[in-house]
């Protein structure tokens, strides 16, 4: 018989790119109000894409994350993937994350879907971060910011953010 794997507590760490990430597109003026059904479905997508890409030993999950930091950040990739395991989201892997996922056909790479089922989200949960990026990415370039440059200023100010 096998162990039940009791449930741990998630890091502050963890926590605060969560909140980072919301409060980046709430910066940008895109996040529905709270406690809306479209609002709890973004909190859900980006807590549960997190928890997927951190926690999943799925094979098509693990391989889609190290393709799409490979192909987006090339020689930081590593390091990128490795601080991601540390810390949670950072703008560097949310963006190989949406990069990748509007890749011709990945989603019908054998197995990705039914990793990303385990963890109750799919290509439609997929496909609102994507919208969301995209708008908030056009709504700091108005304001002469980037998605990077905002993401990393709410980041310092989360729980769990690194005293530089």
């Amino acid at each position: 018989m096998q162990p039940v794997a009791q449930p741990s507590r998630t890091s502050s760490v963890y926590i605060g790119s969560v909140m980072a990430l919301l409060a980046t597109f709430e910066d940008a003026g895109i996040l529905p109000p709270e406690g809306t059904p479209q609002a709890n479905g973004i909190i859900k997508a980006v807590i549960q894409f997190q928890s997927a890409f951190l926690k999943s030993t799925h094979p098509a999950i693990r391989q889609f994350f190290t393709d799409a930091h490979r192909v987006t950040l090339g020689p930081r990739a590593e390091e990128v993937e490795t601080a991601f395991r540390q810390t949670g989201w950072s703008a560097d892997t949310f963006d190989a994350v949406i990069t990748a996922g509007h890749t011709n056909n990945v989603w019908n790479a054998e197995g990705l879907s039914e990793g990303f089922r385990e963890f109750n989200i799919g290509k439609p949960d997929f496909d609102i971060l994507a919208r969301l990026y995209e708008e908030s990415r056009a709504a700091f370039s108005t304001q002469g910011k980037t998605f990077q440059q905002v993401y990393t200023q709410r980041r310092r100010e989360m729980p769990g953010a690194k005293s530089e």
